[in-house]
């Protein structure tokens, strides 16, 4: 169980409770309880893993603990991530672009992009939201 909750980026922070193991889940963040369910993942160790907005809902700390989590769990086995977000999704190895419930685009982020179609229009409208020429700035 500690092996599985330092996989899942949540060990350091379930020790610094009150009870460590022993707490009661109602003491944990939204984020820190998608981290515990990340951290059954890797106990029950399933070779397909479907995850529907694992992000949804969490500041940009936790949707990062979550993100660094979920790249810990991809390994060697099938993660099936359902996403508006596109943080989640750039790295995957084949990217489905849906629009009304019908696929419209399929492939990789670079090739999507590339397509100048649906995805492009998903990744520059985000990226514009985002401001990513100041955040790119900013962070030189």
């Amino acid at each position: 169980m500690i092996e599985a909750s330092k996989k899942a980026y949540i060990h350091d922070q379930i020790i610094a409770l009150p009870n460590g193991y022993q707490s009661l889940a109602h003491l944990l963040s939204g984020g820190q309880q998608q981290r515990i369910a990340i951290a059954r993942l890797f106990l029950k160790n399933p070779p397909i893993i479907i995850l529907d907005e694992p992000t949804a809902s969490l500041d940009a700390v936790a949707t990062e603990q979550i993100k660094n989590s979920l790249d810990a769990i991809k390994k060697d086995r099938a993660v099936i991530i359902i996403s508006h977000s596109i943080s989640q999704i750039i790295d995957a190895s084949n990217i489905v672009v849906l629009e009304k419930g019908r696929c419209v685009e399929t492939g990789t982020h670079e090739s999507l992009y590339e397509l100048k179609g649906a995805y492009y229009q998903i990744f520059t409208a985000m990226a514009n939201s985002l401001n990513i020429e100041k955040i790119t700035q900013t962070r030189e």
